[in-house]
């Protein structure tokens, strides 16, 4: 058979009905895979448009949740990086005092 003939559909191969719509060019009859049409323009709303949108914004504030949870030291403007800082800070005073009065050992070379 020539690769230029005409494909003929197996008997066993699902047919698209009226009410199958092809996701590439949103038209009935015919599925993705068989579609000749090119894909249309679909403009959708950008997200902060959909923000704007007063519905949106009322079910936002309904639920009186932020979309993200925060921290309970992040909800404080004021300090938050001196504390993290001082945290930080005594962490690393406890453990090198652990560690043997903050000495320091030299080392020492070994001859082969």
């Amino acid at each position: 058979m020539s690769k230029f003939a005409p494909h003929r559909r197996p008997a066993n191969a699902p047919r698209a009905s009226s009410s199958t719509v092809c996701q590439k060019c949103l038209g009935t009859g015919h599925y993705t895979y068989e579609c000749k049409g090119a894909r249309p323009y679909v403009s959708r709303p950008s997200r902060t448009q959909q923000l704007e949108n007063p519905r949106v914004l009322t079910k936002l504030k309904a639920s009186g949740k932020p979309s993200v949870e925060v921290p309970e030291e992040f909800k404080k403007s004021a300090g938050t990086a001196n504390r993290l800082l001082e945290a930080k800070e005594k962490e690393r005073s406890g453990v090198s005092e652990s560690k043997g009065n903050g000495k320091k050992r030299n080392r020492q070379c070994v001859p082969f």
